[in-house]
């Protein structure tokens, strides 16, 4: 706005310039009331602007002024002098009022808003920069948001809700990475709480970007609603019939104990999508916990096409030695066993699991479980098992092209086994007891434990790791690979997301065991060489398709 004498509000400060000395097209930083100001002059009169660009923080007073358009000379971003309007760019830069004493000296107004005023914008803002994938618009703006008090979970959600219906095939690595995400916020303070928010944004605003919104059916009919029908539903691959009935269950008050069986029931019927299925459902019942329950009309049926359209592994050539010994095992029985605390390995399951005897491990487990190990027991021996072959993995192998595994391979094993613990003990502190499904889920991660091993089956490895005992500083070492998960050590989105979510379950798991080995093995793979874009192996893989070389099994 032009300079003109006025009568000055009271907050107004004297720079102390004259005017007549600051030539038509010239700039100046000023410190103001210990705000840093780029005071600029046009044809038009004085303008005053904050003296940082908003990208990334440099000064404008460096930059190039041509008329009322001012650029900023590191990245090129520009804004209008007269209001601070960006022109291009993410985001204006706040302007103050100006006016000239009497005396003829410059006074300068500095504008500082109210956080809570603020809020309607701010909103906006990030659902901008989410929906445009703008990183640095969405860091500024959940810190002012934060610096507002707004809570960590509402931001989190304007992700959730658009990333939710935009999701092609259902709720993916962007779910799992944003729940855990949101429960690392407790391990920051003060304005710090932003990265592991903006982590969990942009891994949705990443991966849905650009895509149409999937529309929902309407909810069936309430009385139709239940669990049997769900899973039903969800077998015959009836997309729009197994949402229906979510909705519904949803709209008619159904709670999380109430249709998180349904959820644990479907996972349970197959092998899914080498353990996603049980992982993406955890964290989607997690996510709610923390944003509220009012916001699964969102989550859940978004999640659904995950499970409808997951790879049913239990039915392929390399599960038929295990899925054949499952179909002999009596799950109600198994399920039925009272667990003993007292119950040890002594190693047998333990060495099934690092073996490659694919029906001989469905035995082994049997056998633990009826000796008393439960369902825990059981999991805290795929978990070692798993952790021990992160410790040892040949990272040389993750380019072997020839070889479709690696580093993210084996961290299903880890994630995959938390993610069973987690709906067992739901099932058990909501439903009374181990049930037939939970027994089959812990079977499944058992294969998937062994089955990490198939690069060794090609390779040499070294010698077992002991399990160690408990740290006095198990907490603190988790929170450390928690925080490390976030600090960007990976280029590409989804080995990103396994390393926030493994991160995560070694933290948990390693309080389970009382022994440091998960984490330990977390630790190897955050710090190792990894396989990250994918696309010089696929080429390589594909020149094996097309010219009749099977994968190896």
């Amino acid at each position: 706005m032009s300079a003109t004498p006025v009568t000055p509000p009271e907050d107004s400060h004297d720079t102390g310039l004259l005017a007549a000395e600051i030539p038509i097209g010239s700039m100046r930083m000023l410190k103001v009331d210990g705000h840093r100001i780029c005071l600029v002059r046009t044809a038009d009169g004085l303008h005053a602007l904050d003296h940082a660009c908003p990208h990334e923080g440099y000064g404008l007073t460096q930059g190039e002024l041509d008329g009322d358009l001012l650029t900023c000379a590191w990245h090129n971003w520009k804004f209008r002098v007269t209001d601070g309007a960006c022109v291009q760019g993410e985001e204006g830069v706040q302007s103050h009022p100006v006016d000239v004493t009497p005396a003829g000296t410059v006074r300068v107004t500095v504008t500082r808003s109210d956080p809570q005023a603020q809020l309607p914008r701010l909103i906006t803002s990030l659902r901008s920069g989410i929906e445009n994938q703008y990183t640095g618009q969405v860091a500024r703006d959940v810190v002012r948001l934060l610096k507002a008090s707004t809570d960590p979970g509402q931001l989190i959600w304007e992700a959730i809700a658009f990333g939710a219906p935009r999701a092609e095939f259902g709720w993916g690595h962007s779910v799992a990475s944003a729940t855990d995400c949101l429960a690392m916020v407790d391990l920051y303070e003060g304005d710090q709480r932003a990265l592991p928010i903006v982590q969990g944004i942009m891994g949705i605003s990443e991966s849905e970007r650009g895509r149409h919104v999937n529309v929902l059916p309407d909810p069936a009919d309430p009385t139709s609603a239940n669990e049997i029908a769900f899973r039903a539903a969800v077998e015959a691959e009836k997309l729009a019939e197994a949402q229906s009935y979510v909705l519904a269950a949803i709209e008619r008050g159904d709670g999380p104990h109430d249709l998180r069986p349904w959820f644990g029931g479907v996972i349970s019927d197959h092998h899914l999508s080498y353990g996603h299925g049980a992982i993406y459902s955890q964290k989607a019942f997690e996510l709610l916990e923390m944003i509220g329950w009012d916001r699964a009309a969102t989550v859940l049926p978004h999640l659904v096409p995950t499970l409808v359209f997951g790879t049913r592994e239990d039915k392929l050539p390399y599960m038929r030695p295990f899925t054949k010994a499952l179909g002999a095992t009596d799950l109600a029985s198994l399920a039925n066993v009272d667990t003993d605390t007292s119950w040890n390995d002594e190693g047998q399951l333990l060495d099934a699991v690092l073996g490659d005897n694919r029906a001989g491990l469905v035995d082994a487990v049997v056998t633990a479980l009826q000796a008393g190990a439960g369902i825990d027991g059981v999991l805290d021996v795929v978990v070692q098992a798993v952790s021990e072959r992160m410790l040892r993995y040949d990272t040389g192998g993750e380019f072997d092209f020839a070889d479709d595994f690696g580093w993210l391979d084996i961290t299903h094993g880890l994630t995959y086994a938390n993610a069973v613990r987690w709906h067992h003990r739901e099932a058990v502190d909501h439903g009374g007891g181990t049930t037939p499904d939970m027994v089959r889920l812990a079977l499944f991660t058992a294969f998937l434990a062994q089955w990490t091993g198939r690069h060794e089956w090609h390779t040499s490895v070294g010698e077992r790791e002991e399990v160690r005992p408990l740290a006095p500083d198990l907490t603190t070492y988790g929170e450390e690979l928690q925080r490390q998960s976030l600090l960007d050590g990976t280029s590409a989105f989804i080995v990103h997301a396994h390393a926030v979510k493994t991160s995560r379950a070694a933290s948990i798991e390693a309080t389970r065991l009382g022994s440091s080995l998960p984490l330990d093995a977390t630790a190897r793979f955050l710090a190792a060489p990894k396989l990250e874009r994918f696309v010089a192996a696929t080429v390589e893989r594909s020149i094996d398709f097309l010219n009749g070389r099977a994968q190896r099994d």
